[in-house]
């Protein structure tokens, strides 16, 4: 029988040592178990997530759509995916313009976008957690043609009432979308008429951000394709704890029209308040401005508030106001649906369109003085966006941003539980 005798007292000690270490080395040793070791960013296969490579635990997506200076589809674009400063993977737009990346990490991401003949892009996106789905804002890329530089120009209107200019208004421009931090590169401030102008800007999208006193910090995104003008925006006064403030927004370039914002949630009646617009003259619910359609004492006494309702066409803004009393144990709904332009509204051809989806509107959510939440319309044909929906209790919010076809001839008739 083979013994330790047998072997001459370096390989004893050989043995004797790796036998040591077989028995001590283990997942649960004092470097740490391997869930330790796997939080530095390394799993125990060998990849190394931290590079921004996808992570096969992640199931988060990101997508969007990409259009060219005309507002039409742009297929056969580069769109890539860079995580911590390392590209992690590529994909190119279909043949509508849109893209889609699965199985993403929660994390910061750079998406770049290249075509040849036109000008690269990027936008700034944020997971903020490994199972979430996030539309990002629709591109617009430029055909190298564009002029050198150009000016951008707009008004920082009220949120409240876009006939309100806002004056003083601090503005920081930083380059690409979305790019709420880093290298400012040009300060602006609104003028008595609530304008600011841009000029000598290179062709490309840009981020601006806009504060005040007395207002909510925000951003918003811009672009130069030679001069742009009317690229405007909202500002929301500071809001009460427990105020939520709901703004839709869509572009001069947009070719929308009139696009309409729909609140469902509990009343005080034991049933469920619907704040829309219902023609040029009535608000629905809305208890701040004028007649209330079909309300009894009860529902008035709710006091949602449709602020601010536009149908004069493109850019077009809509607000809606949840004040702190105001809330109620259930469900809240928020919707916005596309009926067509002030020459042929209330129709309903536009339902299995993807007009809506690539018009670049927005939803943004003030609560209190927390950062706003900007939502941006899906990449799916239809004529009614779902954006979220808000637990009334805790004010929680859940993001659905779903794209559905509906018929019907006015806003009235839609059915929104």
């Amino acid at each position: 029988m083979f013994s330790l005798k047998q072997l001459n007292p370096f390989c004893t000690l050989v043995l004797i040592l790796t036998a040591f270490c077989l028995s001590n080395c283990s997942e649960n040793s004092e470097y740490g178990d391997a869930s330790d070791y796997e939080k530095g960013g390394y799993s125990s296969s060998g990849s190394d997530n931290s590079s921004g490579s996808d992570s096969p635990s992640g199931s988060g997506i990101i997508k969007g759509t990409v259009l060219d200076n005309a507002s039409d589809a742009l297929s056969g674009v580069s769109v890539t995916f860079a995580k911590s400063g390392t590209t992690s993977s590529v994909v190119t737009t279909e043949d509508n313009g849109t893209y889609s990346k699965t199985s993403l990490s929660s994390g910061n991401y750079t998406l770049t976008y290249s075509k040849s003949g036109y000008l690269e892009m990027s936008q700034s996106a944020e997971l903020t957690a490994d199972n979430e789905t996030l539309t990002v804002a629709t591109v617009k890329q430029f055909p190298d043609t564009c002029a050198s530089t150009g000016t951008i120009s707009g008004t920082i209107q009220d949120a409240v009432d876009s006939s309100v200019v806002v004056s003083g208004v601090s503005l920081s421009i930083r380059s690409g979308m979305n790019t709420t931090s880093g290298t400012i590169i040009k300060t602006a401030t609104t003028d008595a008429s609530g304008d600011y102008s841009l000029s000598s800007m290179s062709a490309g999208w840009y981020t601006i951000q806009f504060s005040k006193t007395g207002y909510i910090t925000g951003n918003f995104n811009v672009y130069s394709c030679g001069s742009v003008g009317s690229q405007n925006s909202q500002i929301s006064a500071t809001l009460a704890t427990g105020t939520m403030r709901i703004v839709l927004h869509w572009g001069a370039s947009s070719g929308l029209g009139v696009v309409d914002s729909h609140l469902t949630g509990p009343d005080n009646a034991s049933g469920r308040f619907h704040v829309y617009w219902d023609n040029r003259t009535n608000f629905y619910y809305a208890t701040n401005t004028t007649t209330c359609i079909g309300c009894s004492t009860a529902q008035l006494s709710d006091n949602v508030t449709l602020d601010q309702d536009d149908y004069n066409g493109d850019p077009g803004t809509e607000t809606i106001t949840i004040p702190t009393d105001s809330w109620r144990s259930g469900t809240y709904r928020y919707s916005a649906h596309y009926f067509g332009t002030t020459s042929n509204g209330w129709t309903s051809g536009y339902a299995s369109s993807t007009k809506f989806a690539q018009s670049g509107t927005t939803v943004t959510v003030y609560y209190g003085d927390t950062e706003p939440r900007t939502y941006n319309v899906p990449n799916s044909a239809g004529n009614l966006w779902t954006v979220f929906t808000i637990d009334g209790s805790s004010r929680a919010v859940t993001t659905v941003n779903s794209m559905s076809a509906v018929a019907g001839t006015r806003p009235g008739s839609l059915s929104i539980e």
